[in-house]
């Protein structure tokens, strides 16, 4: 029997109201219908050296080909995302950005949230589990993050579960995310209603422990979680959050391609105090990079997060040049390094899996 699925990853950042973006990354494998534009140019030529920045307005989102080789295969997957959003607020509003902690402007330099909802009460407080900040005591007035996505995995609303081009509506400018309009998708777009189904051959049998890969654009710490959708349904949060995946084995780095470098390490997760009730969340691994805007990164947090692995695989990155670029000091930045994790497919009824592959008996 076979019926028809969909896949998302629901990444939340711990900062998820910054500058330009709520986190830019994407689903790698299974490919993501995201990449809409992938065989458009410039994304289906080669990628510029040094790859240019999110924040350049020319919408790469470069990630490792099977060979290892840096490519633009996933188009602009990385700019679908909700920009302006908080735990305890109905809606994301698009413009709006978190606390500033270095600004000198009072309006920024304070802890609130896009809505003014300070009854709103974080689930997450342990300094192991957060991202950032991780020094400040949980919900005092340096506990900047305290209203970001991370800090009430899963309850913050969202413009689309499969993103919006940009991250919000036009017109383009202020603490909004860029969308490079195509024949495709245009700014604001909504995922659930442009994209088009994007079969790609994978195939998962119920039961199946599978690996699937993240990349990483602009790091803003946060977590993440997996979830699928029957495509029949309506593609909604509510939808989605029927079906979280449970994960399984340990979190891996991976680089060079195939026969290249893979780093395994043991992933933290979170469980307690998340939406679905009870589902599990996994903590980024790669510390959050800072940039001297906002709350410290604290020593502590990086090892929590296996900075002395990081640093070591950021070295070897910078003297291979194999695609990832990077600063090699306390804010590691992984801009093209994606992460893999094995997920459990089980419960699952026998359907497949639409635009990602399929689900079979």
């Amino acid at each position: 029997m076979k019926q028809t699925f969909w896949a998302a990853a629901a990444v939340v950042a711990s900062s998820a109201l910054v500058v330009l973006v709520a986190g830019h990354g994407a689903v790698v494998n299974p490919p993501p219908r995201n990449a809409v534009d992938k065989d458009l140019p410039p994304w289906n030529g080669k990628v510029p050296d040094p790859a240019p920045s999110v924040e350049s307005k020319t919408g790469w989102c470069p990630v490792p080909d099977k060979s290892g080789a840096v490519s633009g295969q996933n188009g602009q997957s990385c700019f679908w995302f909700s920009n302006g959003c908080a735990i305890g607020c109905p809606s994301c509003d698009g413009s709006s950005r978190g606390p500033i902690p270095n600004s000198k402007d009072p309006f920024w330099k304070r802890k609130f949230n896009v809505c003014n909802n300070t009854r709103t009460v974080a689930t997450i407080c342990d300094p192991a589990l957060r991202t950032v900040n991780t020094q400040a005591e949980c919900g005092a007035d340096d506990d900047w993050y305290y209203y970001s996505p991370w800090r009430a995995p899963g309850s913050a609303p969202v413009f689309d579960s499969c993103g919006m081009a940009g991250g919000h509506r036009p017109p383009d400018g202020g603490f909004g995310g860029i969308y490079v309009n195509t024949t495709h998708a245009q700014l604001g777009d909504k995922g659930s209603e442009v994209l088009p189904a994007a079969p790609s051959g994978t195939v998962w049998r119920r039961g199946d422990v599978v690996e699937v890969s993240w990349t990483i654009e602009a790091n803003h710490g946060g977590g993440y979680q997996y979830r699928l959708a029957p495509s029949a349904a309506p593609l909604t949060e509510e939808t989605f959050q029927k079906i979280p995946l449970p994960f399984v084995g340990q979190q891996r780095l991976r680089w060079g391609g195939p026969k290249g470098t893979t780093i395994a390490f043991n992933g933290t997760y979170v469980s307690t105090g998340t939406v679905p009730e009870g589902s599990t969340w996994v903590v980024n691994p790669i510390p959050r990079n800072d940039f001297a805007q906002t709350g410290k990164v604290t020593r502590n947090q990086l090892v929590l997060c296996h900075m002395t692995v990081h640093v070591g695989v950021c070295r070897e990155l910078e003297k291979r040049r194999v695609g990832t670029y990077c600063t090699c000091d306390d804010s590691f930045s992984g801009t093209h390094t994606y992460c893999h994790v094995g997920l459990q497919l089980t419960n699952l009824p026998s359907y497949s899996l639409r635009g990602s592959g399929s689900i079979v008996d």
